[in-house]
């Protein structure tokens, strides 16, 4: 069989395309590249593998593909059919101030329906999608997100002259529902321990923040995926990590529990909300369901990770195994395969 991905340098579509059918490449004797898409594809590839394509060119060559027999995978991770407002991205599918699709959603829905299957990483989301497409149950494949394990097993943790323990958070400005809900909590705990905040991806979100916070706030901004080796080296260094995800939108509860597995996988404890993290029925760390209970929380993780034979210390070791276990590519890579019937 050849596989051929379509490309684009974003942290999406490396885990949802670039990482996973890289290990397929180098598992099994498929052929498998991941690369632009031009329109004599069909001619050469037996299976086209999408994600976030969603443009006139790209129908026009899901079309050719499929009417030459080829087999089309277009992968979803997000609901985009209810994005919030506050997302920077909203403004890439909706028309601000009337609510109605641009013609970007329009053509990621059509492509959608084109599709000989539909992935995505989460059950809530597929049934999110089946639900709104109309689709039979079971329509929309799970394969949910992993790490590599050689993007994390040799990454040495980044030096820093922070006094206190540090809690740390990476993501993007379409987090910053999940910001909003939860300012007042982390600046409590980090009062209470005289600890420090390592915020990277989404500098932005330091204006929501009182001015204790803010001093007690390191930024770094947003990276392209090509470049995420250096933020891996970050959040090695991080006491603590941080994984929130608001039950306030549609949106946020479709989300992932990948940061969650990112943490892990550098042996970070973990502090995460029940919503999304909830649906990891291996995580061991500390899971809070509310913003009272996140206070507690990050007090005794802060407070504990200092002390190499705590428990969340141990909890980290653990879950840092369960990633290695069960939450890689190299673990699950051969799922891609089966959702195409073979392995």
């Amino acid at each position: 069989m050849k596989i051929f991905g379509g490309f684009q340098d974003n942290a999406a579509t490396y885990y949802r395309v670039t990482a996973p059918l890289s290990v397929v490449r180098y598992r099994t004797t498929h052929t498998v590249q991941v690369g632009n898409l031009t329109p004599d594809l069909a001619d050469n590839w037996d299976v086209l593998w999408l994600h976030q394509y969603a443009d006139p060119t790209t129908e026009l060559i899901v079309h050719e593909f499929a009417q030459q027999g080829g087999r089309v995978v277009y992968d979803v991770d997000d609901w985009l059919f209810g994005l919030p407002g506050s997302w920077p991205c909203y403004d890439r599918y909706f028309l601000r101030g009337a609510g109605q699709p641009r013609d970007r959603l329009l053509f990621h829905e059509r492509i959608v329906r084109r599709a000989n299957v539909i992935t995505c990483p989460t059950a809530y989301l597929a049934r999110m999608l089946e639900e709104h497409l109309e689709l039979g149950q079971g329509t929309v494949q799970v394969l949910p997100n992993c790490v590599v394990m050689g993007d994390w097993d040799v990454v040495p943790a980044t030096a820093h002259d922070l006094e206190g323990p540090v809690l740390g958070w990476f993501g993007t400005e379409n987090h910053w529902d999940d910001w909003a809900e939860i300012v007042p909590a982390v600046n409590e705990a980090l009062r209470a321990v005289d600890g420090h905040l390592a915020l990277i991806g989404a500098p932005e979100v330091i204006t929501l923040f009182p001015d204790e916070l803010a001093a007690r706030t390191r930024v770094h901004p947003l990276v392209r995926m090509r470049d995420f080796g250096q933020i891996r080296e970050l959040i090695k260094s991080f006491d603590v990590g941080l994984a929130w995800c608001t039950n306030v939108t549609q949106a946020s509860r479709c989300r992932s529990p990948l940061k969650a597995i990112q943490y892990g996988a550098a042996g970070v404890p973990v502090v995460a909300s029940q919503t999304v993290y909830e649906a990891l029925d291996d995580f061991v760390g500390h899971m809070a369901v509310d913003t009272n209970q996140l206070t507690e929380h990050l007090i005794e993780a802060l407070t504990e990770s200092q002390d190499p034979g705590s428990a969340t210390q141990e909890h980290a070791q653990e879950w840092q195994a369960n990633v290695w276990g069960a939450h890689s590519y190299e673990i699950q890579a051969m799922r891609w395969l089966k959702v195409l019937g073979c392995s």
